[in-house]
């Protein structure tokens, strides 16, 4: 990669990955770059920069990085009259007004890098077999706070042969079925937005509820819209069998919460793994945290060493590319390239 050129940056500040943020802003500083803060983020809320702060955070700043935790709108895109491109660091770009970025001109980059999406994928198997297998029910008899099942007690079941349905068909719904083939699994999928054309024949497109209805294991893999917050509702969660599980790795905006603690406590499924939350940290009195029949991870999964090196990499890539003259080399909104051409600063040199 070439030399950076000089610039003005913002990465924004988030309770919940403090260490990942930290070590971009350090290696950007390293770098000759000039690095504005933001506020921390309040646990359980979605921030949002007033104007006033929005403006001076974001004057002479030419790329911007926000979080999940951090909603990049319009009007706070048009409080930094100089950026350019606007980064998430991970995968996930839902509180990054894209639209309006594109029509302002201003590329929006992220990081959906093999090592973050492989990680998130090899941990999402790894939920579904604890869920089959019932491993801390196991552990429980090696502690001798259980005792030994009798015969015909055995709480634990194959991923062979099971019907494994899969929402959201993008990089980690990809990877999660490439793993999972080798259990000789059937999948239902549901995805509006994937090209059935170039999808493999073992794979079977049906409505949502037809896929709830019909999988032994649910995986939510979407990234969450206006369109489709709530998508796992009360209705969808009543489709599935006594005996099925559910794993969302996504966002926990994409089920219903209370819907599914209801569902849990009546019976409609038979129990869930979470990675992620309506509100996080998932709060203390949450019904969910005294479940046994759910596995709870605090939106940490599938944060690998690898996965973690390969976000800090690329969000550097992603900053220097932009101080160059670049697209982002992840770059969310391609069709951006003409009118971003035009912002200001893209003649300085490199």
């Amino acid at each position: 990669m070439a030399a950076a050129t000089p610039g003005r940056v913002f990465i924004a500040q988030d309770h919940a990955i403090p260490g990942i943020l930290d070590r971009m802003a350090a290696d950007l500083r390293a770098d000759g770059i000039e690095v504005v803060r933001g506020p921390v983020s309040i646990p359980g809320r979605l921030g949002v920069l007033a104007p006033d702060m929005a403006r001076d955070l974001l004057h002479g700043v030419e790329v911007a990085m926000f979080t999940s935790r951090w909603r990049c709108d319009r009007a706070v895109m048009a409080a930094g009259p100089r950026l350019r491109a606007v980064l998430a660091p991970a995968i996930g770009v839902e509180t990054i007004d894209v639209a309006a970025a594109t029509e302002l001109g201003i590329a929006v980059g992220h990081a959906p890098t093999p090592q973050n999406y492989t990680s998130m994928a090899e941990s999402t198997v790894m939920l579904m077999l604890n869920l089959l297998y019932g491993l801390r029910r196991t552990e429980a008899v090696m502690r001798g706070q259980r005792r030994a099942p009798a015969w015909g007690e055995h709480h634990a079941r194959m991923l062979q042969g099971k019907t494994v349905g899969i929402v959201g068909l993008g990089r980690i719904g990809h990877a999660v079925v490439e793993r999972l083939r080798v259990f000789g699994v059937r999948f239902l999928v549901h995805s509006p937005h994937a090209d059935r054309g170039a999808a493999a024949d073992d794979l079977h497109f049906v409505d949502l509820p037809e896929l709830m209805a019909g999988a032994d294991l649910v995986g939510v893999f979407v990234a969450v819209r206006d369109d489709n917050r709530g998508l796992i509702d009360a209705r969808m969660l009543r489709c599935m069998q006594p005996h099925a599980y559910l794993v969302n790795v996504s966002r926990g905006d994409a089920i219903d919460e209370p819907a599914l603690v209801q569902a849990l406590q009546q019976g409609w499924l038979a129990g869930a793994a979470l990675d992620t939350f309506a509100v996080e940290p998932l709060p203390d009195h949450s019904p969910l945290r005294g479940m046994d029949n759910v596995i709870l991870t605090p939106h940490l999964v599938g944060h690998t060493q690898e996965a973690q090196a390969s976000l800090v990499e690329a969000a550097r890539e992603n900053f220097h590319r932009v101080l160059q003259g670049g697209l982002p080399v992840y770059c969310r909104n391609p069709r951006v390239a003409m009118a971003w051409a035009q912002r200001p600063g893209m003649l300085r040199a490199t």
